[in-house]
């Protein structure tokens, strides 16, 4: 009985994780509603540090570990977490630039989403967002 009580729990909590999706919000206030993978790779990595409108970007990315991040690594950054921190230390050493701030909850990336004009996260799909931030459509372009 023991046994079937963990596969039932192993199968129920995989079948949330290849469920879960990920969607990208950006400050109310920003005019773009859509973005390519491409750009959203930019704009992590900084090789784009600006929208459109000039306003400077400030991503926000989630802690390690969490299931999210890993679907953001996996499905956007086609990276792993340690290619994407060995990255980040070569460019901290030959540029000076720093990874993307990392934030543990859904609720923080929200609030910092809204707080900053430029900003963008992302999160799980699933639920009602506050005044301050909307959520943007991700093409294949």
């Amino acid at each position: 009985m023991l046994i079937l009580k963990f596969i039932f729990f192993l199968f129920f909590i995989t079948s949330f994780a290849w469920g879960q999706k990920i969607v990208f919000i950006v400050n109310s206030s920003n005019t773009v509603s859509r973005i390519s993978h491409d750009q959203l790779q930019d704009f992590y990595f900084k090789r784009n540090r600006t929208w459109p409108n000039g306003l400077p970007i400030r991503f926000f990315d989630r802690t390690d570990g969490s299931e999210v991040r890993k679907l953001f690594l996996a499905n956007i950054l086609k990276k792993t977490s340690r290619q994407v921190d060995q990255f980040w230390i070569g460019q901290k050493l030959y540029t000076g630039d720093s990874a993307p701030t990392k934030v543990s909850t859904r609720s923080l990336v929200i609030s910092l989403v809204a707080r900053f004009p430029g900003g963008i996260g992302y999160i799980s799909e699933g639920s009602a967002l506050p005044d301050g931030v909307k959520v943007i459509e991700v093409t294949e372009l």
